[in-house]
């Protein structure tokens, strides 16, 4: 589990994201889900890295997340920063 290198303000890439992840879905009640667990994220203070060092679903789950949702959540990270890196090279 490499170091992850999230660019950005850290807040601002929890709320990217979490709109990433309810672009993924068309079901409001999941789109909601995704909210939910960005809401979370930001409102204990964590970030995208912090989330992914830890692999922690249950996290999410004891806050009320669906474990499908929290799994996806803290496992996408990566996919994340992989196209975020691949979308700035391109820029530069």
């Amino acid at each position: 589990m490499g170091l992850l290198e999230i660019p950005g303000p850290r807040d601002v890439a929890v709320e990217e994201y979490g709109e990433r992840q309810q672009s993924n879905v068309t079901d409001d009640n999941l789109k909601a889900a995704f909210r939910q667990a960005c809401n979370v994220t930001l409102e204990d203070g964590l970030d995208l890295k912090q989330v992914y060092k830890d692999q922690d679903p249950e996290f999410f789950i004891g806050k009320g997340i669906k474990k499908d949702i929290a799994r996806r959540f803290v496992e996408d990270i990566p996919g994340l920063v992989q196209n975020v890196k691949k979308a700035t090279h391109i820029y530069e």
